[in-house]
């Protein structure tokens, strides 16, 4: 009952009341938890409402007990579910990569031995870090043959009714689209990922985030004069995630939509505001150290600036490479590198001097 109350309360806009039911839930249970966990609850409850009140990490730490609960008592599917949302999160944060990759690894072994299934959105997780860092996907070894690769995958969905495997599968899609700079592809995965996820919605903050790629690509559209209907659908974006970050004390998307709103000054040709920002949200997101959404910034900016004849985007680009680098992004580095010809011969190598970082 509290739950729903909490959850009631967040939905209709009271974040106060949400917030203060959430902490009541979680005290109860907190009692509770020697004689049942209540594993969904607690993963509910923390990414529905908890999550916009306090960091990523926290939050990331509340997942990983959920997990280890989840396992003690045997809900693996929940536990899979907390590991999962504990890897989007540090995602999020800009986590090194190759960190996720062992992380996730470490999970797929643990969860696997206990039921196939719940592993399959955690391969998907997989191959997005594998794309990213440059290297193929071997996971799919754990299902001993029967499901190979993505496309086997997909038919295993399709077989099994699994819709919302089939949509996770489609935003998969349309994240790897979107990082290669796509936006076609990464606009036709993601519809097809909302009309096999129907009326299910995802965790709100992984929807936040999509609203906040899917507007950077209606905006980019609209400026590769693909049609006015671009424009409209990027300021829907921009005013769904203005209004869903109000009253949320979480800083988490602050960069974000302050680069969504370069995006639509990018687009209306206001340069100065455009300017600055781009600015605004490099530097909200070097004060927060998330080195994935600095990159993207810098790459969207060193964009904006070349479409305007600036001679600084350059060293945008150039500043984006290094950002990729750091983060352990090594494919779309080199995306970078190659399509807008950075010259990296003189660059410090972020291995090597990871200290200077």
């Amino acid at each position: 009952v509290l739950t729903l109350v909490t959850l009631f309360s967040f939905n209709s806009d009271d974040h106060k009341g949400g917030l203060r039911w959430a902490n009541l839930t979680l005290k109860i249970l907190e009692r509770a938890k020697q004689r049942n966990p209540f594993i969904r609850t607690r993963i509910m409850v923390n990414f529905l409402v908890l999550i916009w009140h306090q960091t990523l990490r926290v939050s990331a730490q509340e997942m990983v007990k959920a997990y280890e609960l989840g396992m003690k008592s045997g809900d693996v599917s929940g536990a899979s579910m907390a590991i999962y949302l504990h890897l989007q999160y540090l995602f999020m944060e800009g986590e090194n990569l190759s960190s996720l990759q062992e992380k996730n690894d470490y999970y797929i072994k643990q969860v696997v031995k206990f039921n196939k299934e719940t592993a399959k959105t955690l391969i998907l997780d997989r191959m997005n870090l594998d794309f990213l860092i440059g290297v193929p996907c071997e996971s799919f070894s754990i299902f001993d043959g029967m499901i190979c690769n993505e496309a086997s995958l997909l038919a295993d969905a399709f077989s099994n009714k699994n819709r919302i495997l089939v949509s996770s599968i489609y935003f998969r899609r349309h994240f790897e689209a979107f990082w290669g700079g796509q936006y076609v592809q990464a606009l036709k995965w993601s519809k097809l990922a909302s009309d096999y996820a129907g009326k299910v919605s995802g965790p709100r903050m992984i929807n936040m985030f999509l609203y906040v790629t899917m507007g950077i690509v209606f905006f980019q559209l609209y400026r590769e004069g693909k049609g006015d209907i671009y424009y409209d659908r990027g300021k829907v974006m921009l005013k769904t995630l203005e209004r869903g970050l109000q009253d949320c004390s979480n800083d988490l998307f602050n960069n974000k939509l302050l680069l969504l709103q370069a995006e639509h000054y990018a687009a209306i040709c206001e340069v100065k505001k455009a300017k600055a920002a781009y600015e605004a949200s490099i530097q909200t997101a070097k004060k927060f150290s998330r080195v994935n959404d600095e990159a993207l910034a810098y790459e969207l900016q060193g964009k904006y600036l070349s479409s305007i004849v600036d001679p600084q985007a350059s060293e945008s680009y150039k500043k984006s490479y290094r950002c990729f680098m750091k983060w352990g992004a090594l494919t779309k580095a080199k995306m970078i590198k190659e399509t807008h010809h950075v010259d990296v011969k003189a660059e410090i190598n972020p291995m090597k001097h990871r200290r200077d970082w």
